[in-house]
C-alpha cells in the first residue's frame, strides 16, 4: 500500500507540492509571530486611547505552540521528502559509472 501511496506521491507532484505547502506554513507560522511580537511591543510601548500603558503580559505559550508548530511542519517536510526522494548512495566498489576525467591537452 505504500509503495502504491509513494508511487502517486511521485508521479502526480503531490508529493513535491505537499512538501511545499508544509514549509510555506513554517514560514506563516514564524512570520505570523513575529507580527504579533511587534503588535505586543508597540501596544506596549504607546499608550492606548483610553487608558494608560498596556499591561498584558508576554504570551509565553503561544510563543512556544509556535516553535512546536513550526518545528512539526519542518520534520514532517523533511521527513515526507526523505521518503519520497531517497539519496541516491553509489557504492564505493561499483563499476556501473566510469568515473569522469578531463580531457588532457597536447
Amino acid at each position: 500500500m505504500f509503495i502504491k501511496l509513494r508511487e502517486v506521491l511521485l508521479t502526480q507532484y503531490i508529493g513535491a507540492f505537499l512538501i511545499a505547502l508544509l514549509a510555506w506554513q513554517a514560514a506563516v507560522e514564524i512570520v505570523t509571530r513575529i507580527v504579533r511580537i511587534g503588535y505586543w511591543l508597540a501596544h506596549r510601548q504607546h499608550p492606548s486611547l483610553l487608558s494608560d500603558y498596556s499591561r498584558d503580559p508576554f504570551r509565553w505559550d503561544g510563543l512556544i505552540l509556535t516553535i512546536v508548530s513550526v518545528g512539526i511542519y519542518l520534520a514532517s517536510a523533511y521527513g515526507l521528502g526523505r521518503w519520497l526522494y531517497p539519496l541516491q548512495v553509489s557504492k564505493i566498489g561499483d563499476k556501473s559509472e566510469a568515473p569522469i576525467v578531463a580531457p588532457e591537452e597536447p
